[in-house]
């Protein structure tokens, strides 16, 4: 990837200079505030004069007075930019006329949108078969599943075996003892336990030797085999449908409205990641921050067996937060370029497009918590994501 231009950095770095005469100035300004609300031993409350106020609390009012002047600067040095971070003090050198200063701080970077007609992307459409609503409500049906103990036949694939297991070291000292649940399912198991397994019944013991000499001794103590729930209209009215039938066709249409749905993200996006790949930019990192946070409370989180494993897994998430802060970016700068517009009418229609069952209840609660301008926004990036999907070239492809 090209080197990325400075105004397409999140981060920024500046060198300034503040001097002594304009830092007296910050100084007399907070020290005003400070006579306000400080107590001076002889003088009344706000009485006391500036010059007694400055000399008794030098080092917090000069530590403000620095903060105020740098801040100030560096919005004069960078009035284009928006910043969203603190800005951060590198190094500071005290010099005959001032004090010069190093900073660090973040902002948004320039979003820059290319011709949206040049670009072209392709948008996966994905059939819904017979087969996809069957597995579907199969998975249903496991959930509901019993299992029965089996003690007339030897252990069948997708039974649960309960043994007892005893794992030894290469000496034959024993390491551990302890209850173990088996999915006796091929795909899942390892493939020497699955063979060893295979037939045998309650009371049958085998083992799993290793390389190294260590092994594994299971005795079975039980095996369940799963009962599925019939597949009837009985089986549908559990789940809230009237038949069987109209369970089908509902899932169906669950099922396609889900693939749509992924087919219209996939697809917004490609087209992201074609102008990012165009003119890349740094996403801020608190922006990313955030983002994963958010995700953190969205997702579940899984059990990890490793360091490795957890560190890939944050990873992933990371740079799917990442993804998230580029799109945004990218939306926004899209629909202040093209200046799109959000009626209430709008809004409304993306609190249906999201699922809310009563939009004009949620935009009259979100005008009484103030939380209507994040509605407006929101419906904005929409807005835009849909212009973006209606003007670039679209190639169809049939999943």
């Amino acid at each position: 990837m090209a080197a990325i231009p400075e105004e397409r950095k999140a981060i920024r770095e500046a060198r300034i200079e503040i001097s002594k005469a304009e830092l007296e100035k910050y100084e007399d300004r907070i020290a005003k505030r400070y006579a306000r609300r400080v107590r001076i031993p002889g003088f009344r409350p706000g009485k006391a004069p500036a010059s007694i106020v400055k000399q008794r609390y030098r080092d917090e009012i000069l530590g403000e007075a620095l903060k105020d002047a740098i801040k100030d600067r560096v919005k004069e040095t960078f009035p284009e930019a928006e910043i969203i971070s603190e800005i951060r003090i590198k190094s500071i050198d005290q010099t005959d006329k001032g004090y010069e200063v190093l900073v660090e701080f973040e902002v948004v970077p320039k979003i820059e949108i290319p011709d949206l007609t040049s670009i072209e992307a392709k948008k996966k459409i994905y059939k819904i078969s017979d087969i996809d609503v069957a597995n579907y409500i199969e998975e249903l049906r496991k959930k509901l599943a019993e299992y029965v103990e089996v003690k007339d036949r030897g252990i069948q694939e997708g039974d649960i075996v309960i043994a007892d297991m005893e794992e030894y070291d290469k000496d034959g000292k024993l390491v551990d003892s302890s209850p173990v649940r088996i999915e006796y399912k091929k795909d899942e198991l390892d493939e020497r336990l699955y063979d060893l397994l295979e037939g045998k019944k309650v009371g049958d013991t085998v083992e799993l030797t290793f390389d190294d000499g260590s092994k594994q001794v299971f005795k079975i103590t039980k095996v369940l085999e799963e009962k599925l729930p019939e597949l009837d209209d009985h089986f549908a009215q559990l789940h809230g449908y009237t038949s069987l039938k109209e369970m089908q066709e509902q899932i169906r249409k669950q099922l396609e409205e889900d693939a749509r749905r992924r087919s219209e993200e996939e697809f917004e996006m490609e087209i992201i990641n074609r102008i990012y790949e165009m003119y890349p930019f740094e996403t801020p990192p608190t922006f990313v921050e955030n983002a994963y946070r958010n995700l953190l409370q969205q997702v579940q989180i899984p059990q990890f067996e490793s360091e490795e494993e957890k560190e890939n897994f944050q990873k992933q998430l990371i740079a799917y937060a990442q993804q998230l802060v580029a799109r945004e970016l990218i939306l926004d700068a899209l629909a202040k370029e093209r200046n799109i517009e959000v009626s209430e009418e709008d809004v409304r229609e993306y609190l249906k497009f999201i699922g809310e069952k009563n939009p004009d209840a949620y935009i009259k609660q979100a005008k009484k918590r103030k939380q209507y301008d994040r509605l407006v926004y929101l419906t904005r990036l929409k807005k835009a994501a849909d212009y973006l999907k209606s003007t670039v070239k679209v190639e169809m492809v049939v999943e």
